[in-house]
């Protein structure tokens, strides 16, 4: 009983010591996050249903929906990312879409458009690209896939007193 006692202590202290971690509550605040080691390399798609700490290499997208995403200081991304929640400790290169936020650390640097309702771009911070900070939540309430309507589907009414000009009437001064 002993041992595993100092097992479980040893563990928590492994958890505290420091490094990147997930505080802003993720899918289950219980969960450790997935990690990717900094000398691991994927080329390809990586998606998800947990928070993930990136400290290697991922070219490609990433798609963790509503989890959270930590690109840790050695991290490097060449990727459209989609998340809950995106800080970037590292270098990330591509679009980030965040359902609730994206932190610029000072140690990050992003080249790629951002779009999320709240963004953070801490002092020292890089960034090169645009910011839309419009909720996805109002776009599914618009109808942005038509075009406004800016003139009234039927014709205007006469005004009384004024005959409608006919085609063959020729206007003159």
């Amino acid at each position: 009983m002993t041992q595993s006692k100092d097992q479980t202590e040893s563990a928590a202290d492994q958890r505290d010591a420091g490094g990147p971690s997930i505080r802003s509550g993720g899918s289950d605040s219980s969960k450790k996050a997935a990690s990717i080691g900094p000398s691991i390399t994927i080329h390809g798609d990586v998606t998800g249903e947990e928070d993930l700490i990136v400290a290697g290499t991922i070219e490609g997208t990433v798609n963790l929906k509503e989890n959270n995403l930590v690109v840790d200081e050695n991290g490097h991304i060449m990727a459209n990312i989609t998340a809950r929640i995106i800080r970037v400790d590292g270098e990330v290169k591509g679009e980030l879409r965040a359902s609730e936020k994206v932190v610029i650390k000072p140690t990050g640097n992003v080249n790629g458009d951002i779009r999320s309702p709240r963004v953070v771009l801490e002092d020292g911070s890089q960034f090169k690209g645009s910011i839309d900070m419009e909720s996805d939540k109002s776009m599914l309430g618009s109808d942005r896939g038509h075009p406004p309507r800016l003139r009234p589907t039927s014709p205007r009414p006469v005004r009384p007193g004024r005959d409608k000009l006919d085609s063959t009437d020729k206007l003159t001064n």
